[in-house]
């Protein structure tokens, strides 16, 4: 049990500390005039590679999320625990915008279809806060489908090697194995 508390506390500590960097990329973003006129440009980097990035807040977050769906919460803090995971998800897709330290993080922050990509997810995020702030079990399964269809299109684009849920449906059928 103090290994699960611990566990929760090092999470709530990662995604308040990520909250707290989303916030100051979006403060940098601005980029305002400066005294001389010209426009203010700054460079924001992640100080993690964008995979870690999916792993860490989307991957890890996306799975108790969407079981949500199928276990109807049984209290109030099983519905904030989901809002929170929701969060996550929105933040994650924010962070996805910016590069981080990974080998290919540049170029795909670069690509105008990874930055619509990233928004999508930000927004399927923000879509499942509203299902589970709402209690809305039909909302938050329609805001998962939105979810995984982004997240697939992204890993197709992106990392085509990856095995995506339509081709895991489609795996070949193997004799059965005797035990």
């Amino acid at each position: 049990m103090k290994n699960l508390n611990q566990l929760k506390q090092k999470r709530l500590w990662l995604s308040a500390a990520l909250g707290t960097l989303a916030f100051g990329l979006a403060a940098c973003d601005s980029g305002g005039p400066r005294d001389n006129g010209s426009v203010a440009t700054v460079e924001v980097a992640l100080p993690v590679s964008l995979n870690e990035v999916k792993v860490a807040l989307i991957n890890k977050v996306s799975d108790p999320m969407w079981t949500g769906t199928w276990n109807a919460p049984q209290n109030e803090r099983d519905w904030r625990e989901l809002e929170h995971l929701a969060f996550q998800i929105e933040l994650g897709g924010t962070l996805l915008k910016y590069p981080g330290t990974g080998p290919r993080d540049r170029e795909w922050t670069s690509n105008s279809d990874w930055q619509a990509l990233a928004s999508q997810l930000s927004q399927d995020g923000a879509r499942a806060v509203n299902a589970v702030r709402s209690r809305n079990r039909d909302l938050m399964d329609r805001a998962g489908s939105q979810l995984i269809e982004t997240c697939e299109a992204c890993h197709r684009a992106f990392n085509p090697n990856m095995p995506t849920l339509d081709r895991i449906a489609e795996l070949p059928q193997r004799p059965p194995v005797s035990l």
